[in-house]
């Protein structure tokens, strides 16, 4: 079952790709490649005590490279969308990298998805990474530096801590991570889906969003929509199926977190999801303010690219993303909280996925 890291060996735009494996003494494993720093396995427990794997992934570089480009990646230097690909610092319009339509999407047509990240194994566990987006890199101004480590922990947690820091003159950034969970197991689970799920989301408001999902700078009470999650719910009893065509047709949405429990900095849970017939239990929590949370919006379309770890095809619906991040758009709204750093001083970020059994 486990990925093979022979088949990650190769060299991208000068510099060395490869896969890292991160274990504790309790059998968690992850498989990470430099390669856009992408998450290419997890192996949990279930109920029954079977280890499977709980992420969409690649089992070669070459899968990688071709396959679906936000699967398992750490995305920069921009999450989400920026409307119109351009925004306003310091009275000068930047104009980036249209690949959304007319939108800047996950940082451009080559964000941090397809770049190679410096990468230095430091123990069993944890793996350290490093990028630097040039000034004007997809029409951004300024360097940034990104610093991002990979921890496997004893309570069977997937820790990632990661710190940006603009290196010259001011800059925006929004970083988040985009692996793709079935907590069934893309083994043991036979038809894929995720849909069968129950998915609870500490949120209060949710962003609203244009047609083509950009954030307005609304926030929209969760009460009496499909976007209340506060409590667990099937996602098949609020997604259409093929059985049941009421419903919504997926989630590709922005979730502001409750964190009136967690101060100013320290992290807060923000969702908590299940698989009844695995028994395995995943909770998200992160100090970043809000999450995106993404099941794919067309039920049974394949994710581009070829194919996934063991041939299969991936299609959308089969997995659940929970993608902690700052504001969606905030260049482009003053009344959201800033996302430009500043030289001179770094912003330091947590996100972690917590599994356990039922």
């Amino acid at each position: 079952m486990l990925l093979d890291p022979a088949r990650f060996v190769r060299e991208i735009d000068g510099k060395p790709v490869a896969l890292f494996t991160l274990r504790n003494s309790q059998g968690m494993t992850v498989c990470v490649t430099n390669y856009g720093a992408k998450i290419e396995q997890v192996l949990v427990s279930g109920r029954d005590g079977r280890f499977d794997d709980v992420v969409l992934g690649y089992d070669s570089i070459e899968g990688a490279i071709v396959g679906a480009a936000s699967v398992g990646a750490f995305i920069g230097r921009y999450a989400g969308r920026i409307g119109n690909a351009r925004f306003t610092l310091g009275g000068k319009e930047h104009v980036l990298a249209a690949n959304n339509g007319p939108h800047c999407l996950h940082g451009g047509v080559k964000g941090s998805r397809f770049r190679v990240f410096d990468a230095v194994q430091r123990s069993d566990s944890s793996v350290e990474m490093r990028y630097v987006f040039a000034d004007g890199e997809e029409g951004f101004p300024g360097a940034l530096e990104l610093r991002l480590t990979y921890s496997v922990t004893e309570a069977n947690e997937l820790v990632l801590d990661y710190e940006a820091a603009a290196l010259d003159v001011p800059t925006v950034a929004n970083l988040t991570t985009h692996a793709f969970f079935n907590l069934e197991g893309l083994e043991a689970s036979g038809q894929l889906s995720g849909l069968g799920h129950e998915v609870t989301i500490f949120s209060s408001r949710y962003f609203e969003m244009t047609p083509e999902l950009i954030a307005t700078g609304e926030l929209l009470p969760v009460a009496g929509t499909p976007f209340d999650l506060r409590k667990p719910v099937p996602l098949n009893s609020r997604v259409r199926t093929p059985q049941a065509m009421d419903g919504i047709a997926g989630y590709d949405d922005c979730f502001e977190i409750d964190r009136s429990a967690a101060g100013n900095g320290e992290l807060a849970l923000c969702a908590r999801v299940s698989a009844p017939s695995s028994g395995r239990v995943m909770e998200v929590w992160s100090t970043e303010p809000t999450m995106q949370f993404y099941t794919g919006l067309v039920a049974g379309e394949p994710l581009a690219g070829g194919s996934g770890k063991g041939g299969r095809q991936y299609l959308q619906q089969q997995s659940l993303c929970f993608e902690p991040q700052g504001y969606p758009n905030a260049p482009n709204v003053p009344a959201f909280p800033s996302a430009v750093h500043e030289p001179g001083r770094s912003r330091r970020s947590r996100t972690l996925y917590r599994f356990s059994v039922d």
